[in-house]
């Protein structure tokens, strides 16, 4: 695999149990669709022409896949954990924002907190936000271990 500008992404985020915190995190793996395949974890910058899938198909079972990604596992009976990441595109298609967050919180805590980042990280840059996306997961942990993804995949072709 050569690394080149990719050219469409995946956003997306999921909620999952399993036997143990790694299994959990497999298994919210799984539900987003990337779960058989390896995940090179990126920074947060994205090309404005980006092109959004709608779920990820077709992917090779063990693709190395360029990601960013945030993601949180308890077994904590009783707390609610999430992850959030927030894609910002600027006005003027000069480029893009990902940001990334997980933590003890609500989803909507966690969107919160990635929409300020995009917005601080737009300010800094001199740049507009035009277009901002976000995925969001959570999950209040029961009796079994939990864990939340939020993910962008990105894709060369």
């Amino acid at each position: 695999m050569s690394w080149t500008t990719p050219k469409r992404a995946f956003i997306g985020a999921a909620a999952a149990e399993g036997g143990t915190k790694l299994n959990a995190f497999d298994n919210a793996l799984l539900k987003l669709g990337i779960g058989n395949v390896n995940l090179v974890k990126l920074s947060s910058v994205i090309p404005s022409h980006i092109e959004w899938m709608e779920q990820v198909h077709d992917v090779p079972i063990g693709m190395l896949l360029p990601t960013v990604y945030a993601h949180i596992e308890s077994n904590e009976p009783g707390m609610t954990i999430s992850a959030a990441l927030g894609v910002g595109i600027s006005e003027n298609n000069v480029g893009g924002l990902i940001y990334e967050y997980s933590g003890y919180c609500t989803k909507e805590e966690a969107e919160e907190m990635v929409r300020r980042m995009t917005e601080e990280g737009f300010r800094v840059r001199g740049w507009k936000l035009g277009e901002f996306r976000v995925a969001s997961a959570e999950i209040t942990v029961k009796d079994r271990p939990a864990a939340v993804v939020a993910a962008v995949v990105m894709f060369p072709y």
